[in-house]
């Protein structure tokens, strides 16, 4: 996955350009500002596939703690 670079103020400015690339293109997006890095935007179904461990454990932990 191809990642580019964009500064707050690019995305302020052209959000539903990069949105699209983002959501059609799967093109990730990392959000800089001040010349540091502070967010990435990826695809959806990225997110999703990467998410579902980490999604899932809370509610295991949860379960242990009620017991």
């Amino acid at each position: 996955m191809e990642t580019r670079t964009y500064t707050t103020i690019d995305l302020r400015k052209a959000m539903g350009e990069i949105l699209d690339r983002t959501r059609i293109a799967g093109e990730a997006a990392a959000i800089t500002r001040k010349g540091r890095t502070v967010a990435y935007l990826v695809p959806a179904e990225w997110f999703e596939q990467h998410q579902q461990p980490t999604a899932q454990q809370p509610a295991s932990d949860a379960g242990r703690d009620a017991a």
